[in-house]
Formats: C-alpha cells, sequence, structure tokens
C-alpha cells in the first residue's frame, strides 16, 4: 500500500505539471493563425492608363483615374476595399453621380474607378502641380496601400 501511495503522489503531480502544458499546446495553433494575419502584406494599388500613361491634362477635363487593388492573398484583384481620392489632401471632386464622395466606385475584379472633376483647380501655364494621392483600405484587415502622383493642368 506504501507504494500505491507514492504512485498516486506521482500521478497527481505529474497532472498539476502537465496542465499548464497542455493549456500551451491548445493556444498554441490560435497563437500562429494571429501572427498569420499579422505578417499579410499591405495592398497592392496599381495606376492604370490613361492617367498612368500621362500627367499633362486640359483644366476643366474630367479624368478618368483607375486602378486595379490586389494582395499576395487574391492576386487577380482585392474586392470589397474602400477605395478614396484626395487631391491637396483634401477629398476629390467628382463630375455626375457616378462616384460617392472620394470614393471609388469598384467595377470588380479588383478594378476601381473615379472620374476627377478638374474645374475646381487652377489651369494654365505657370500653375501648380496637382498632387493626387489614392488610398486603398480594407477595414476588415487591417490593411491598406496607395500612391501618390502629380499632374498639371494646361
Amino acid at each position: 500500500m506504501k507504494g500505491g501511495k507514492y504512485v498516486l503522489v506521482a500521478l497527481g503531480l505529474a497532472m498539476v505539471l502537465s496542465l499548464p502544458l497542455i493549456g500551451m499546446a491548445l493556444s498554441t495553433p490560435k497563437a500562429d493563425v494571429y501572427a498569420h494575419a499579422l505578417s499579410r502584406g499591405p495592398l497592392k494599388v496599381t495606376l492604370l492608363p490613361p492617367l498612368a500613361m500621362r500627367t499633362e491634362w486640359y483644366g476643366g477635363a474630367v479624368i478618368p483615374i483607375r486602378v486595379s487593388v490586389t494582395d499576395h492573398d487574391e492576386p487577380n484583384g482585392t474586392s470589397g476595399a474602400n477605395v478614396t481620392v484626395w487631391v491637396n489632401g483634401v477629398a476629390a471632386a467628382s463630375s455626375g453621380a457616378v462616384n460617392m464622395g472620394n470614393v471609388m466606385k469598384e467595377m470588380g475584379g479588383g478594378l476601381y474607378q473615379f472620374n476627377l472633376n478638374t474645374k475646381p483647380y487652377p489651369a494654365g501655364p505657370g500653375s501648380e502641380p496637382i498632387p493626387i494621392k489614392v488610398l486603398a483600405t480594407k477595414a476588415t484587415e487591417d490593411r491598406n496601400g496607395g500612391f501618390d502622383i502629380e499632374i498639371h493642368l494646361n
């Protein structure tokens, strides 16, 4: 019976000492998934023609700004991103009712478009270049991407 006591004490100690290890083993996959989510790269925003091919435009023109939004997990196009256009740090002006505020319209397949109305901006020889910023965000994944470009209005 004395030997049986030692066996029970040893089993009890083994259980007490192994519980923290079992808890760590059960929590390890969650930590891996979380680390993987944090390791995802930023969104890639690519400027498409016609703005990708030139920077000189007529003052008062409507410039279609087209971009492609992709990432490592969705190389054929990221849907559901919030893509906005900013001019001089202020929400860009759009023509017509195609765009709501300064938000680009999602065209499908990771393509987005914004019709930039250039009438409110200075044009002509010697006018300052107009800085444009496009910013794409996916709030559900806390990721973003974007680019800056300057255009001249003649």
